[in-house]
């Protein structure tokens, strides 16, 4: 039987009792922590007082919400969670997110990968309460990190070559290095995505303190949450937020999470130069991209430095365009002087914090970036979406922030998902539908590219 709520709850009308309150928030319906014990703020590191430990409840039946909006948490997002997180009889809590950078992996004395000097590795975290992570991701993992260690994900591991009892050394906001013991390799869906979970106590000596979303679980139903969520604006009366749900249908505008990215394409080391610019490590370069760009259509002629990996499906999509008699639909001149495709980019959050745009990994083409700027209403012509998504692209008009300009590489086809997206979503039938069938909850934490938004520098390759 399910446990009494503890205590009445209500919503803070202000920042200041936001703030204060926010504990009490995570540990709603009897859930992680108890009222006063985790004072976390939005914007700022955990404070601790004395606990007074209640029994954690997990997630009834596996399923979890997460709710996010472009950049740090904000106010009026966070309130409208915690009134749904009540409505429907639920427990919340504020997490963490962050790109990192990952100098080595150290098995005793020994280096097990270590960056050349002066580079790192791009690595995405997410940090919560141990108690919180134990109940919406798994036990094994809210153990690992309330002892102080990580958790990483079986995938990333692999890339690197470690294993649990392993310590990596990653770059802190303010420059020094911080090494944490890897305490469990865990399967991706186990750590929801992400490549490293850690306690916010860890994330702390780090610098990442901002949260960037709001997790719910513990709701009694999927009905009586979604209800609470439209009842409280998510979505449609709060304005770039996005909910996504542990049973989400696939959509076909869903990007790779990083680990993923770096399975496919391959991991490169980085550096941020003095001036802000992004210098990549030179053999990955060398290995994957062409020396210039290259014509990649004779009736589009854009001119383009695209990973090898994916330039045989950009330049069929490119080829099917042209063929469907939509040269026209592609500003060329435009997507060769402000469009591209290889960018290396290290968009910045705060000190060595910041993440690694995915025109990085030249997997991203932007065209007709004037009419379809960045948060602006996409004017792309929707069979060009169609034909791009047909060959294993995602499209950029239906993230949180509208981009239209933009198409990034999945590797798979996404034009025979039926999904409601808000702009050209996929005309199909009972009879070309493609079924996806899996966990949702190995995406809930895979990465923070809807909530951050994309860089769209000049001059990309």
């Amino acid at each position: 039987m399910r446990p009494p709520d503890p205590e009445p709850r209500s919503p803070f009308r202000d920042r200041r009792s936001f703030l204060i309150g926010l504990a009490a928030a995570s540990g709603l319906g009897g859930a992680a922590v108890a009222a006063g014990a985790l004072a976390t703020r939005l914007d700022g590191p955990a404070v601790s007082t004395v606990p007074a430990e209640r029994l954690v409840r997990p997630a009834r039946d596996g399923d979890v919400v997460t709710v996010f909006n472009v950049g740090q948490l904000r106010l009026e997002v966070a309130t409208a969670v915690e009134r749904a997180a009540s409505a429907a009889n639920g427990a919340w809590s504020p997490a963490r997110s962050a790109s990192v950078g990952l100098v080595a992996v150290r098995r005793g004395l020994q280096s097990v990968q270590r960056a050349p000097s002066g580079f790192r590795y791009p690595m995405v975290v997410t940090a919560m309460p141990a108690p919180v992570a134990g109940a919406v991701l798994d036990a094994e993992v809210g153990a690992v990190i309330a002892s102080g260690d990580v958790a990483m994900s079986e995938r990333t591991a692999g890339l690197r070559g470690a294993r649990a009892g392993d310590r990596i050394d990653i770059v802190a906001a303010d420059g020094r290095l911080q090494s944490f013991r890897v305490g469990l390799v865990a399967a991706d869906v186990q750590v929801g995505g992400a490549e490293l979970v850690m306690s916010n106590g860890a994330a702390d000596r780090l610098g990442i303190t901002r949260s960037t979303r709001a997790v719910m679980w513990g709701f009694s139903s999927r009905t009586a949450v979604e209800s609470a969520l439209a009842v409280n604006g998510i979505p449609g009366g709060i304005s770039e937020v996005r909910a996504v749900r542990s049973w989400n249908p696939p959509n076909p505008d869903s990007t790779l999470g990083t680990a993923r990215t770096k399975e496919l394409l391959g991991e490169f080391a980085y550096r941020v130069n003095a001036d802000g610019s992004m210098t990549q490590d030179a053999s990955w370069v060398a290995a994957n991209l062409p020396a210039e760009r290259e014509l990649l259509n004779a009736s589009i002629r854009i001119r383009t430095r695209c990973h090898r990996v994916v330039v045989d499906d950009l330049r069929a999509a490119l080829a099917d365009v042209a063929a469907a008699g939509l040269a026209g639909a592609i500003d060329v001149a435009n997507s060769n002087t402000f469009g591209g495709v290889h960018n290396p980019r290290f968009n910045r959050i705060s000190g060595e914090l910041g993440f690694v745009s995915r025109h990085a990994w030249a997997m991203a083409l932007d065209v007709n970036t004037v009419t379809n700027c960045q948060g602006c209403v996409p004017q792309m012509h929707c069979e060009v979406v169609r034909i791009f998504r047909r060959h294993g692209f995602a499209w950029g008009g239906n993230f949180l922030r509208p981009d239209g300009m933009h198409f990034e590489w999945v590797g798979v086809r996404r034009d025979r998902i039926s999904y409601p997206s808000e702009y050209c979503p996929n005309p199909i039938s009972a009879q070309t539908q493609t079924v996806v069938t899996g966990d949702s909850r190995d995406l809930l934490f895979a990465d923070d590219t809807f909530a951050s938004g994309h860089d769209h520098a000049h001059d990309h390759g």
